[in-house]
């Protein structure tokens, strides 16, 4: 199978599970969003960078998982001073998110966070760049974005694209799954664990 087609049944496949996990069996949205996210990930396994993380990449992707989430917190306070009426959505979105249950966090840190990584920096990202589509961090992010639009959220997909972006850029500047990664984790632990935006 060429590269093209690899990636297109591999986006078809995350639009469909999370399609299911998001709108059509979101009360059994933890089971099958971490079965879901371990398929996609494992799937992507073969084709990610690991480097031996420095120093200085642990400050950044540490840093910019903090200041991801700064930015995501002054946005919400102003889309919900422009836009009130959509606290309703974030409230709907933490409600079905949230992790409630201990398994929930385990499933976070190990399976969904490096899932999500995984397929849509180290995947398909990598496929955009090998098949010479123009801006693949840009594309990947969009694509990531596209694949929460079943959640209903439009600040999830606000977060979801400005998120890929810099996660994306991370991944191709350093050449090294493990900095996004940790980036995306500092940014979820914040955002869905320490210090939630409700």
């Amino acid at each position: 199978m060429s590269s093209k087609n690899r990636l297109i049944v591999a986006l078809v496949l995350s639009h469909i599970l999370l399609f299911l996990s998001f709108f059509l069996l979101n009360d059994i949205f933890w089971p099958l969003f971490t079965v879901s996210l371990l398929l996609l990930g494992s799937f992507s396994f073969r084709h990610v960078k690991w480097r031996k993380l420095s120093f200085a990449q642990l400050i950044i992707g540490i840093g910019s998982g903090g200041l991801l989430y700064l930015i995501f917190y002054v946005g919400k306070v102003m889309m919900l001073y422009i836009f009130p009426q959509s606290i309703t959505q974030v409230e709907a979105l933490y409600q079905l998110v949230a992790p409630d249950q201990t398994w929930h966090y385990y499933s976070l840190i190990l399976i969904i966070i490096p899932g999500e990584e995984l397929f849509w920096r180290g995947f398909v990202q990598t496929q955009l760049r090998t098949i010479h589509i123009k801006y693949p961090i840009l594309l990947a992010a969009l694509l990531y974005m596209s694949a929460h639009i079943y959640a209903g959220a439009f600040l999830l997909l606000i977060a979801a694209v400005l998120a890929g972006i810099v996660w994306g850029y991370l991944y191709n500047r350093t050449e090294n799954m493990i900095v996004p990664l940790l980036s995306h984790l500092v940014f979820d632990l914040f955002l869905l664990v320490f210090f939630p935006l409700l």
